[in-house]
């Protein structure tokens, strides 16, 4: 074929495309199932010369997308801390007043800390404290009941013990022919006089009893004091300790026991005060479990401060746990006697920080309790007032204040939970089943633990971050 006729060919075809792109529909012609679609004149004469970018740049993008998560993520925190039922009320506000307590379980691994859990008899047999202790083990290490009394009158579901011998036993709470004409009563509000020779044994409870970490204990700790003369004292596969005279204060013998012990045997002969015995783990978080049946949670300034101040100073103290007001509650009337109490846990907040001053405090208020009003079981009335009162007492101090009558539900919420199937509180209407006491344990582990996450948070440790799923919309309901 000729040149020329090639040439007209091309102009033919593009003339004839171009009529097309005049003529054909710019909505497309519908064929059946096919969608026939044809540029139109202006899009082939005048095609753009890419499309529109956005005006950010792929790093600015990428910023922009992670502080919208990180805003979105603190919002959910901060829904939490200000409307959950189940959240820490902190003196104005406060969240960072905690820090020093979460830097403590970072470090508790390489640093062993401590907590002491004070209630009354809502917590005996370890009640509540057994999931919290369990639960801050798992996570930041740790093994060991803590702290057990040398007699232990009031059974315990993490751990087993016997005394072959019927010693004095003294207590700073309770019933007034067990006080002991001094303020030396240790750590626990407690003591046994002994002055003779004695063998005291612990073991674990069976597996479906005990928690997993409670089990099992690296290091036995005997706190005495007032020794007369000499006291010796021995303890299966760990070898024997004697203590000279000592009169005032306290002594801390430790005995390092083979790895993931169960059970131990101490023999103890001589003149002394026992003040109790540590199972612990070498290292990570050990939680003390410590109940005083009847008391009202006034009892602190009439302990020794030295043996206080010593212990929580040698064991890392860095939690207080006051759980305390329920046994106040039945005998409250009037506005005056509630302030009067009121300013009765003021002094014992404000002295126990005295003792440990490296120790955060965290004050729990009485469940839910009913009474027969008018012939109806309803909340005291007086509950809701002592909620608020104890509250105030707590920020007075610059203590947290955990509301545990709101997380439970509120008003006449121990109805329900008496009635629940399988019960979670006693038919007393005051105290919680084993079942029951781990749910409260569970809730306040993980309230706990929403502020540590959010320790970490304001931290930046967003490789910690990447990790944690928030779960705010689980505690508490």
């Amino acid at each position: 074929m000729k040149a020329y006729k090639v040439v007209l060919f091309i102009f033919a075809v593009i003339a004839l495309l171009g009529v097309l792109c005049m003529v054909f529909p710019q909505d497309g012609l519908q064929v059946g199932s096919l969608d026939l679609r044809f540029p139109t004149l202006s899009e082939v004469l005048s095609p753009a010369d890419e499309a529109e970018m956005p005006e950010e740049s792929p790093e600015e993008l990428l910023r922009k997308r992670l502080e919208e998560m990180r805003m979105q993520q603190e919002a959910e925190y901060m829904r939490f801390f200000r409307e959950n039922p189940a959240r820490i009320h902190f003196p104005d506000d406060s969240i960072a007043l905690f820090d020093p307590l979460f830097a403590a379980l970072d470090s508790a691994r390489t640093h062993p800390m401590r907590i002491l859990h004070y209630g009354d008899s809502q917590i005996e047999e370890d009640r509540i404290t057994n999931m919290l202790r369990d639960e801050l083990q798992d996570r930041f290490g740790g093994s060991g009941v803590g702290l057990v009394p040398v007699i232990q009158t009031i059974p315990s579901m993490s751990v087993g013990q016997s005394c072959d011998a019927d010693l004095p036993r003294y207590m700073v709470f309770g019933s007034q022919d067990m006080r002991a004409g001094h303020r030396r009563y240790g750590i626990a509000g407690q003591f046994v006089q002994l002055d003779t020779t004695v063998t005291v044994r612990f073991f674990s409870r069976p597996v479906d009893v005990a928690p997993q970490h409670a089990r099992y204990f690296d290091r036995l700790t005997l706190l005495v004091g007032n020794v007369d003369e000499t006291l010796h004292v021995s303890v299966s596969q760990a070898g024997d300790k004697t203590v000279q005279a000592l009169s005032e204060g306290l002594k801390l013998l430790e005995f390092d026991m083979p790895d993931s012990t169960r059970r131990a045997v101490m023999t103890m002969s001589g003149y002394a005060e026992l003040y109790g015995v540590l199972l612990d783990g070498e290292t990570g978080v050990s939680v003390d479990n410590i109940p005083m049946r009847g008391c009202s949670g006034t009892v602190f300034t009439g302990m020794d401060k030295n043996i206080l101040r010593t212990f929580c100073r040698q064991k890392n103290v860095r939690l207080l746990i006051l759980q305390f007001g329920g046994n106040s509650m039945p005998y409250m009337k009037t506005e005056k006697q509630l302030s009067a109490y009121k300013s009765g846990i003021i002094r014992q907040i404000n002295y126990l920080k005295q003792v440990a001053p490296d120790a955060c405090v965290l004050f729990i208020g009485p469940s839910d309790m009913t009474t027969r009003v008018k012939g109806v079981m309803q909340t005291y009335p007086m509950l809701p007032a002592m909620v608020d009162a104890l509250k105030e007492a707590a920020f007075a101090c610059g203590a947290a204040y955990w509301d545990l009558y709101s997380a439970m539900g509120g008003h006449n919420s121990m109805q329900a939970w008496v009635k629940a199937v399988p019960p979670l509180a006693s038919s007393d209407h005051v105290h919680f089943t084993r079942l029951g006491a781990e749910k409260i344990g569970d809730m306040f582990y993980k309230s706990l633990m929403l502020y540590y996450d959010y320790y970490r948070f304001r931290n930046g440790d967003t490789q910690y971050l990447e990790n944690v799923e928030l779960e705010t919309d689980t505690v508490g309901k």
